[in-house]
């Protein structure tokens, strides 16, 4: 115990003096009023000194008991004794233990006595009455904590165990995606800095075309190279739903959350005539066996090619574009390993048109026809490749 504090609870208590009770007198001796831990009864006694007086009231003193006036005062009829009784309290502060006596009738009183203010969080109710046993109390006192948070600084005295009760007393809320940089259930720290995102997901939705296929079937009762529409093409819809990322109002993420066709696309079917029509000679007939005249295999692309609905000027960029590469033969072989009318690299890329592909140039066309179309979009665009890096 602090001297100044003891020395403050004597004025306290010989203050308290002056409102004492009304004490009575017998003939003989003197009546004292005793009053314990806020306790008062009356000892009729002819005790000169406090320390007779509480010895004919059978009170012991400990050494950590407080009593005024001391044991050594005098003491007249009509005078009071006060005895403030030493109770220990286990404190814990911060986390850090120690042992400490008061004098003190409850928790308030103690905390009072010890400097402890209003605005420390305290694990037993203030109101509490200290007895004669051993008091454990845990003391945590108010930490400065900095929320970072929609761009600004937000301060606050906390006098909670753990950032959950600083952020109340912040009066800030936390949505369900946002993040913060430190648990809420960790503990406080003084002069700590945390930081709040606030994450936001929202969703777009996009609708995207899907192509229609091309699906020809052959027809014996046409002449080779004639094309008849079956069935007009028509596009399908498909939707696409993206979820948004966003922290602190900037987007930061996205990602396909839903994929779905909302409109089927409907293919567009071609009859392809099959008749055979005698063979057109060439100017440049290849050689070997295995080999087609570029005749007939013109002919085979130019129904192929209508049928794709591109013009005759279209044909004569593709009749270019693979008399330079194969010379219309199904047998070219390029030592790279390009091979066929369409120099396909390798040739067994062509597989996916037709098992007959080394040696069918139905099968040869179909597929360059559809690389130029998937790669280049026509056969323009493919021979303008071409003459510009020799390749396509």
């Amino acid at each position: 115990m602090h001297r100044n504090v003891k020395f403050g609870l004597y004025g306290l208590v010989l203050a308290g003096l002056l409102g004492g009770t009304a004490s009575w007198a017998v003939d003989t001796g003197k009546t004292i009023d005793l009053r314990i831990d806020g306790q008062v009864r009356s000892v009729h006694t002819s005790a000169a000194d406090v320390r007779g007086v509480l010895e004919a009231a059978h009170i012991a003193v400990g050494e950590h008991d407080l009593v005024a006036p001391d044991l050594q005062s005098t003491v007249g009829d009509g005078d009071a004794v006060v005895v403030r009784r030493g109770h220990l309290l286990h404190l814990k502060v911060d986390g850090l233990t120690r042992d400490v006596w008061v004098n003190a009738d409850s928790v308030d009183e103690a905390l009072n006595q010890l400097g402890y203010g209003r605005q420390n969080l305290v694990s037993v109710s203030r109101s509490t009455r200290l007895d004669a046993s051993a008091t454990s109390l845990a003391i945590t006192s108010p930490k400065l904590v900095t929320f970072r948070v929609d761009g600004k600084a937000v301060r606050v005295l906390s006098t909670g165990p753990t950032l959950r009760q600083a952020l109340a007393q912040a009066h800030l809320r936390l949505a369900p995606h946002d993040e913060i940089s430190a648990k809420v259930t960790s503990p406080v720290r003084d002069r700590q800095v945390v930081t709040i995102h606030r994450v936001v997901y929202k969703y777009s939705v996009v609708r995207q075309d899907v192509p229609f296929d091309s699906i020809r079937q052959n027809d014996p009762n046409r002449a080779a190279g004639s094309t008849a529409v079956l069935a007009a093409g028509r596009d399908g819809v498909r939707q696409v739903t993206y979820q948004l990322r966003l922290v602190d109002g900037k987007l930061v993420g996205r990602k396909v959350y839903d994929n779905r066709v909302i409109q089927s696309a409907v293919s567009r079917r071609t009859a392809v005539g099959t008749k055979q029509a005698p063979a057109a000679t060439t100017s440049n007939p290849p050689a070997g066996s295995g080999s087609v005249s570029s005749g007939s295999a013109q002919q085979i692309a130019a129904g192929m090619v209508a049928a794709r609905g591109w013009g005759s000027e279209q044909f004569n960029c593709l009749v270019s574009l693979w008399n330079k590469e194969s010379g219309w033969r199904t047998n070219a072989y390029n030592p790279s390993g390009a091979y066929g009318i369409p120099q396909a690299l390798p040739g067994s890329k062509m597989a996916s048109a037709g098992a007959d592909w080394q040696t069918s140039a139905r099968t040869q066309i179909s597929w360059g026809l559809g690389y130029i179309a998937g790669v280049y979009g026509t056969p323009c665009s493919a021979w303008a490749h071409s003459q510009a890096t020799n390749w396509y």
